[in-house]
């Protein structure tokens, strides 16, 4: 065989050779297109998915917003009122025991008094000025009224509603602050301070309202 011609062995296999190249190309570009294919197809499946996850979320807020509305609006306003609390009175202004009807009260210690209607309840109460220790404590009756009298020192006292007497026979009542020549012997200011002769001084106002308050016979009780 001449050294320069081609072997027909060769010549045959080249063209299987390269049939087979081609083969394998074939294969690798359809691998390669399944792969993007299926890539592509888990992509959109992902984000699919997660708008489906967010249709759903959304929905469920809307469902919950509507039914929070429905319960608002379906739900009456509370009717519940505050009460508020009775009032305090202070520990100096309470009424000392002093039996019971209709009375005025007044305290030597506590220099205050108070008017008491038939149920028992306080009318009113304030500061006087009286004398310490005077007068005795009991329980008393009104026995005679002066709109205007005259003091043993020429004071003037209006108002004056008497209900017992001191140890020398002098009449103790209620009236306003005395004046003299025209001036008041001490101001209202001073009330709650033991500063009288015996009777009990009080605010020309609650004079007044004792005067009208208290009749002939009426109770007056005097406590410690």
């Amino acid at each position: 065989m001449n050294e320069l011609e081609p072997d027909p062995s060769l010549q045959v296999q080249r063209p299987r050779r390269a049939h087979a190249a081609r083969e394998r190309r074939r294969r690798r570009a359809t691998w390669a297109a399944a792969a993007v294919v299926i890539a592509l197809v888990a992509a959109i499946a992902v984000v699919v998915g997660t708008d489906r996850a967010e249709q759903v979320d959304a929905a469920s807020a809307s469902d919950t917003a509507d039914a929070s509305s429905s319960t608002t609006s379906t739900t009456p306003p509370s009717t519940t009122t505050t009460v508020p609390p009775a009032p305090t009175t202070p520990p100096d202004q309470v009424l000392p025991e002093s039996g019971t009807g209709r009375r005025v009260v007044f305290s030597v210690a506590r220099q205050r008094m108070w008017w008491v209607d038939e149920a028992g309840t306080v009318l009113r109460t304030s500061l006087v000025s009286g004398r310490a220790n005077t007068p005795a404590t009991g329980t008393f009756q009104v026995y005679s009224k002066t709109l205007n009298a005259t003091g043993l020192d020429g004071s003037r006292m209006d108002y004056f509603v008497r209900f017992t007497k001191g140890p020398n026979g002098w009449a103790i009542g209620f009236h306003d602050i005395p004046e003299v020549d025209g001036v008041p012997v001490q101001t209202e200011e001073q009330l709650g301070q033991p500063l009288s002769h015996g009777c009990i001084r009080q605010r020309e106002d609650d004079a007044r309202f004792t005067w009208d308050y208290l009749q002939v016979g009426d109770t007056v009780v005097v406590v410690a």
